[in-house]
């Protein structure tokens, strides 16, 4: 793959325009590392965790890269007195950045952005997207129904994308059902500003087989 910059790989601090999945499960230190190893920027898929893994699951990730990467929690889904202590780790270790999906919750997000970290927000939708944008995110991952995984969207991606790409002022990463070529030129056409379709093998120590993550900048 060509190395190529753009202003959100400048924003992560990282190579490619490659975010790879905060998935719950298989999304721990090992897969997050070789993502970020590789210059792509790794999650570590934290939902529903214990600080002392949170905790673990970072350090291990600094041992092995010195890449950039970040950790993904789900405000909504998590207890507030966990998410709270999870949130603490993340920002007591000073983690590059916090990744938060499903639906928006304002006072989490200013914490972060408090501490100086830097905020993505998946999303599902305009009026989901809007309210990131309005809380103070950096960046919005607009997730179509394509997507795998917990899906938030009601609809597909090739419609979503260009609309949140008309409303808002901040990067857009584009994420679901995009594996061809011919899907580049489509997401291109439709506001993205890059296409990257990656298949990342799981670590033998991951907890999954496989894991596919489809991301658009």
């Amino acid at each position: 793959m060509t190395s190529f910059a753009t202003p959100l790989t400048r924003l992560l601090g990282c190579r490619y325009p490659v975010i790879s999945a905060g998935m719950g499960g298989p999304a721990r230190a090992e897969l997050a590392a070789a993502v970020s190893h590789a210059s792509g920027f790794g999650l570590l898929g934290m939902l529903r965790e214990s600080p002392e893994l949170i905790s673990r699951e970072i350090a291990a990730v600094r041992a092995a890269t010195d890449q950039p990467f970040g950790v993904n929690l789900i405000p909504s889904a998590t207890d507030p007195a966990l998410l709270a202590a999870e949130l603490d780790v993340c920002l007591a270790a000073r983690v590059p950045a916090i990744c938060f999906f499903w639906e928006v919750v304002p006072e989490v997000l200013a914490k972060a952005k408090d501490a100086g970290t830097l905020v993505l927000y998946q999303v599902g939708s305009l009026e989901d997207a809007l309210a990131a944008e309005k809380a103070g995110a950096d960046v919005v991952i607009a997730q179509g129904i394509e997507a795998g995984g917990h899906v938030r969207a009601r609809t597909g991606i090739l419609t979503l994308l260009p609309e949140i790409v008309r409303h808002v002022r901040i990067p857009v990463v584009a994420s679901g059902g995009f594996a061809t070529g011919e899907g580049l030129v489509a997401a291109l056409a439709l506001g993205a500003a890059e296409f990257t379709a990656v298949r990342f093998p799981s670590p033998p120590t991951s907890l999954s087989l496989m894991t596919i993550t489809n991301s658009a900048f």
